[in-house]
């Protein structure tokens, strides 16, 4: 598994230091977790201080000291290393005497970059910081350049694959990342005819799922390239919808990849593949492994990426349909959902429950196969008229991705994604892996891709970033003209006011303007030089404070 070695702790203390720290913090079911460059604190809810904790390093067993804070709800791990994983068993004083038992992990010393493409049109007037990027029938190619980079280990699982030769395409690139040295391993799917895995060396150790009735299919799509290795920059996840077949990457079906820098996730999804594996070595070792409702829920799921949380989920072990819900109920402004196969009536209920709450910007989008199943009538029934939708262009619509808030910055945009359908079959049966990404730039990608293949099914898009911000209570002195603007707009009010305070912001949340006026009729603000999208203002006077969305278009 991980190891740990003198670069890497050197690079992380070095990006710690140069770079500055701000605390980070990310939420477990009954704790909270606050990381430091060298250390970790747990937060117990003050009504809930274990009895007793225990914590123990997963990778190489020994039991990690804790040091209990002055405050009785804080227990401190101490000289802690990027990309170390802990298992932490408590009980609380009024419970059973099982312990309860949750992975965390520290954060990596890589640089946490995220990186989304996509093998179809995107609609980039939508860009709110970044183009989402179409790569088109090129997505095997940039999945080559990855591998081509490989210098020390690399770990597929592949639900379906094609390649033209043994020393072409994807085939060729792991067959040379092989005669290089570099150790590969491969899972597929046994129920699938993969016409790539013939083609690899017959010295790769491969391993095929089992293909009992008890079990479902192995569908991830995801390649972890050099996660066990010595600098933390190299490690990627490479995951998300596309299996490597003709129609999966060249089109017309439509789908998206997510490639992650981080040492920490790939770490994770090293431990889920050697679940699978049935070994920590070169070799599988199939009395061991363990498919579909046979996994445990053994990984850590709540991580600090780049300044980013992002979740991790596999399945059937981790309940991925309620992290679903969660993130339906979490929405404040918008939700968009393009998923190829939806039958599940728990996650129908949640989306409907939020518009019978008077929450309305829902949009929906489904593929046109499996329509006596999908819940796409419930939907259409239950939603706004036009905002469950059916793709009828040709090929598959293979996306499984939700996007929320991504019209809400001073939310939480987020997008779910990964290789897991709304099924019950994903939920209870398959080898599925998700990921739910804190960001609103990444989530903004996903927006733009959602928003291309939705209005090309009929849909429209209401933003409510586009509504003129003028519409405040009658009480209101200021107006901002024109919105949307060119680049150049004014406050405006028809009286005089006193100690005014202007704070303009990006949609990352840079503050790009600032100024107080200790009168003002009237004041002009210049955004011509920045990029067109959204940006947030807030005006603060009479005791009050004022928000407005501006449009730079």
């Amino acid at each position: 598994m991980i190891r740990y070695f003198p670069l890497s702790i050197l690079i992380f203390f070095l990006f710690t230091v140069f770079s500055g720290f701000s605390q980070e913090i990310t939420t477990e079911k009954d704790f909270k977790v606050h990381y430091f460059p060298t250390k970790l604190e747990i937060e117990f809810e003050k009504s809930k201080s274990p009895s007793s904790i225990k914590v123990t390093d997963v990778f190489t067993n020994v039991e990690v000291p804790v040091e209990k804070a002055t405050n009785p709800n804080f227990f401190i791990l101490n000289s802690v290393k990027p990309s170390q994983f802990f298992k932490v068993e408590y009980t609380f004083i009024d419970s059973e005497t099982i312990p309860s038992t949750v992975t965390i992990a520290s954060k990596s010393a890589s640089s946490g970059t995220i990186n989304v493409y996509f093998n179809h049109t995107v609609d980039t007037t939508f860009s709110q910081t970044q183009a989402a990027v179409n790569l088109a029938d090129t997505l095997d190619d940039m999945l080559i350049s990855y591998i081509n980079n490989c210098v020390a280990t690399l770990d597929i699982a592949i639900y379906n694959s094609y390649s033209p030769s043994s020393v072409a395409g994807i085939a060729g690139a792991i067959n040379a990342a092989y005669a290089r040295g570099i150790q590969v391993r491969v899972i597929y799917d046994g129920s699938t005819s993969s016409a790539m895995i013939p083609l690899l060396n017959s010295a790769i150790p491969t391993l095929a799922s089992p293909t009992s009735s008890s079990y479902g299919i192995m569908h991830n799509k995801f390649v972890l390239i050099d996660a066990i290795c010595n600098n933390p920059f190299l490690s990627y996840v490479w995951t998300g919808s596309t299996n490597w077949t003709v129609a999966q990457i060249d089109g017309p079906d439509k789908n998206n990849a997510i490639v992650v820098q981080d040492q920490t996730l790939a770490a994770a999804y090293t431990l889920e593949f050697e679940e699978m594996w049935g070994s920590s070595t070169a070799l599988p070792n199939s009395t061991n492994s363990k498919f579909g409702p046979y996994k445990t829920n053994n990984t850590p799921h709540n991580f600090i990426i780049g300044g980013k949380t992002v979740e991790s989920y596999f399945s059937p072990s981790d309940g991925t349909t309620s992290k679903i819900v969660n993130a339906i109920n979490s929405a404040n402004s918008d939700i968009e959902i393009a998923v190829m196969n939806f039958t599940r009536t728990d996650i129908s209920s949640a989306i409907l429950n939020r518009q019978n709450n008077g929450f309305t910007n829902i949009n929906v989008l489904l593929d046109s196969s499996n329509p006596s199943g999908n819940q796409i009538t419930t939907l259409q029934s239950g939603l706004l008229p036009n905002h469950a939708l059916v793709d009828s262009a040709s090929g598959i619509m293979h996306h499984k991705f939700m996007v929320v808030d991504n019209f809400d910055n001073n939310s939480d945009p987020q997008v779910l994604t990964g290789s897991h359908n709304w099924s019950t079959a994903a939920e209870t049966k398959n080898d599925e892996n998700t990921l739910i990404v804190h960001d609103a730039n990444i989530t903004n990608q996903y927006f733009q891709a959602f928003a291309f293949l939705y209005q090309l099914a009929g849909g429209t898009i209401n933003s409510p970033l586009f509504t003129i911000e003028n519409n405040r209570s009658e009480a209101s002195l200021l107006k901002i003209i024109p919105n949307p603007t060119n680049g150049i707009f004014e406050i405006v009010s028809n009286e005089a006011i006193n100690d005014l305070d202007v704070h303009l912001y990006d949609v990352i949340g840079k503050l790009i303007f600032e100024k107080q006026f200790t009168s003002l009729n009237a004041c002009s603000i210049d955004l011509s030089s920045e990029r067109t999208g959204f940006y947030f203002m807030d005006v603060n006077y009479c005791g009050k404070t004022e928000h407005y969305k501006i449009v730079k278009k």
